[in-house]
């Protein structure tokens, strides 16, 4: 395949495909985005609907409120009016114009009824009727209604328009005798003000769902919905479901006990933003279809000279550097091609020289490398003048020398050694010891040391370098070197089935609160702490971040302290994590 096809295989591949597959992955992005957007603001116009009926629910029965502590209204109730002349006058005088009032501040209510509740209370058409005339269901309804509370009945359950009427009991003067049950009735107007601030009009539906799961009214014959997505829907938590290229938002009506539910298709949202995105996926068509072609068109006029270079190349060889020397091209364009050409005739012209500079490069590596020779060398040399100050130590029956030399020995060559990042416990623990042993020398009886190590495999598990000496080192420095007094330190190792316990005890003068409560707060995350700010604790902190990095899960550095007492650094290893 010439160079050519392959500049077309790769736009076809590298650019074309990819493109138009990033534009449709993208405007699926967009469009999903775009839907569930749309989806939130119209739950919130949704929510904004109901809150705006709840506080016309509110205002009606504060109706109630009104009769209810007006004395009039309860003595006529209670039956305090002896005379119907009583009673009429009552009624003329204080007790219509609460009506009145109510009426007129309340446009959606139809009537206002009190069923009465005692034989002896004078009838008025309209406003006090006997308890009688109450629909049996009803009166079973309130008969459990609590005082302060009422509820709200729709007139037809079947319809989406239905007309609403509330109810709650009137209590006498000291709530402890139900008096009377208030009716107010409001017309259809409420609902339709609700589906209005709700947006529900042509291409939007509503439909109502009781508690007993019965639909109210019906889907679209394109939104119609199965049996999963009415269980999505009546799970509180989603406040819209998106089926089918449907959208349909709920909300509850805790009042009249649904759930409402306005639908519309996604279509009929972005009509006008589906035509627009055809016209643009049109041209974007036939701008890469033209876009192609002046490219494959463009490729095949530089290519030619490209070729014509490359079968130059192909005739190459050791025997073999003559110029490709194409006058008609250097005639003909100056460009890139052509100062491809140029620099290759400059390529081979040097080719020679270059040749002549591998016995130079061959010397500079060879130095290369005996340098790097040398840089080992010199631990070496080190580990040999401490053996040679080790054994000349013996030979004078300098023991002491001799055991400082030898353990000095042992940690510069475990701190120097860069073979392995890793080492396991034991070793570490044994480093650890030969630190120790050295500080011992040093501070004679004011040091006392002991190892409890009680982890089996303590050879086999495997650990970063520098684990435990540091947290020896802080025991000694922070402990032993600020207290007069003889120092203990303690080094336990052990295990359990969920973790390791490495932890270096000492009584030594302990960490001041303030210090402590700091690095506690530093160690478990609580803050973020730049180190080169930190005078002390650096070392725990490299220690801690090592461990956390390194074992994984739930492994730390913790640190406890009482001031004068003692400090317990300890290190925890999550043996899941580290598996």
């Amino acid at each position: 395949m010439n160079i050519t096809r392959k500049l077309t295989l790769g736009y076809i591949i590298l650019i074309l495909i990819p493109v138009i597959a990033f534009g449709y992955h993208y405007y699926s992005q967009i469009h999903g985005s775009l839907t569930k957007q749309f989806a939130e603001s119209r739950q919130k116009i949704l929510e904004q609907a109901y809150a705006n009926m709840k506080m016309d629910f509110t205002r009606i029965q504060s109706v109630h409120r009104v009769l209810q502590y007006n004395s009039y209204v309860t003595d006529y109730l209670d039956g305090v009016y002896d005379r119907e002349l009583e009673s009429v006058y009552s009624f003329i005088r204080y007790i219509s114009p609460l009506y009145a009032q109510s009426y007129f501040a309340n446009s959606e209510i139809h009537s206002i009824v009190i069923y009465k509740l005692k034989d002896d209370v004078f009838t008025i058409t309209e406003h006090f009727v006997d308890s009688t005339n109450l629909d049996p269901h009803i009166e079973e309804a309130t008969r459990h209604l609590k005082p302060g509370s009422g509820m709200w009945v729709r007139v037809n359950p079947d319809s989406l328009h239905s007309e609403l009427i509330y109810y709650q009991h009137i209590y006498n003067t000291q709530f402890t005798e139900k008096i009377g049950l208030l009716e107010i009735k409001i017309n259809d107007t409420l609902i339709d003000k609700f589906y209005d601030a709700a947006g529900v009009e042509e291409p939007w539906h509503v439909v109502l769902l009781t508690e007993q799961d019965e639909l109210i009214g019906e889907f679209p014959t394109e939104a119609a919905i199965d049996e999963q997505t009415l269980a999505d829907l009546k799970q509180e938590h989603n406040k819209f479901v998106i089926h089918h290229k449907n959208i349909m938002n709920q909300l509850k009506l805790e009042e009249l006990g649904l759930r409402v539910i306005v639908t519309g298709k996604v279509s009929d949202v972005f009509h006008s933003l589906t035509r627009s995105e055809v016209v643009v996926i049109i041209i974007i068509v036939f701008l890469l279809v033209g876009l192609s072609f002046v490219y494959y068109m463009f490729a095949s006029t530089i290519t030619k000279r490209i070729l014509r270079l490359a079968r130059h190349m192909r005739t190459l060889d050791n025997d073999n550097l003559r110029q490709n020397i194409i006058k008609q091209d250097k005639l003909k364009e100056n460009d890139e091609i052509g100062f491809l050409i140029e620099t290759y005739n400059s390529m081979l012209q040097r080719m020679d020289e270059l040749i002549n500079n591998v016995h130079r490069v061959e010397m500079l590596n060879k130095e290369a490398a005996y340098k790097v020779l040398q840089a080992q060398i010199k631990p070496h040399f080190l580990y040999n003048t401490l053996e040679t100050i080790r054994m000349l130590a013996e030979t004078n029956n300098d023991h002491e020398v001799a055991d400082i030399s030898l353990w000095f020995g042992k940690l510069m060559r475990y701190s120097l050694s860069s073979e392995h990042e890793e080492i396991t416990l034991a070793q570490e623990i044994e480093m650890a010891k030969f630190y120790l042993q050295i500080h011992k020398m040093r501070l004679q009886h004011r040091l006392t040391y002991e190892f409890d190590v009680s982890i089996d495999d303590a050879a086999k598990v495997v650990c970063p370098r520098f684990m435990i000496q540091p947290l020896v080192e802080n025991s000694i420095i922070h402990g032993a070197s600020k207290v007069i007094r003889p120092v203990h330190i303690r080094l336990v190792a052990e295990e359990n089935e969920q973790e390791l316990r490495i932890s270096v005890i000492d009584n030594g003068d302990g960490i001041a609160k303030e210090k402590l409560i700091q690095l506690q707060s530093t160690l478990s995350g609580g803050t973020k702490q730049d180190k080169s700010t930190l005078i002390t604790g650096v070392g725990l902190i490299n220690v801690h971040d090592r461990i956390k990095a390194y074992f994984g899960g739930a492994s730390r550095l913790e640190l406890k302290s009482e001031p004068g007492l003692q400090t317990c650094l300890c290190i925890v290893i999550d043996k899941r994590g580290a598996e």
